[in-house]
């Protein structure tokens, strides 16, 4: 049926600075129809996902096997290059860094006990007597 003018006049609304727009109209049964027929076919494909998944670790490891068996390598520290602890439980990075500290402490060298390098007191100490007698200007000779 065919609306009059007025009809299709009554629905606009006119604003303050006259901008003519449409009042919204929302078509609920179709957004819960979307909504609703979305949800159904997600269904399917997780119930067909998880049939594909059964037939297929049934061809794997053949009728009435439950489980494939357990690798060799678990229960190692590193597989690969992957740490296989919890965090919490892993204390190879402390030790790693107290040796390294205790290292730093002793110093190296080509003897034993002998420090290659200074202390940092001594480092920061020979910084700033550098920065307070800084080296001489260089020597400019004119050009001849």
């Amino acid at each position: 049926m065919k609306k009059t003018q007025s009809e299709l006049e009554s629905r606009v609304i006119v604003g303050p600075h006259g901008v003519a727009a449409e009042e919204d109209r929302i078509v609920m049964s179709k957004v819960v129809g979307i909504g609703v027929g979305s949800l159904v076919i997600f269904l399917v494909g997780i119930v067909w996902a998880w049939r594909i998944q059964v037939r297929t670790m049934e061809d794997i490891l053949g009728p009435g096997v439950e489980a494939a068996p357990r690798p060799a390598a678990i229960g190692q520290y590193e597989i690969g290059i992957v740490n296989q602890r919890l965090f919490e439980q892993d204390w190879h990075a402390v030790d790693k860094i107290g040796s390294q500290q205790q290292a730093l402490g002793a110093g190296w060298g080509d003897q034993p006990g002998v420090k290659a390098h200074p202390d940092l007191n001594e480092a920061m100490n020979r910084v700033i007597t550098e920065a307070r007698n800084p080296p001489p200007a260089p020597v400019s000779y004119p050009h001849l």
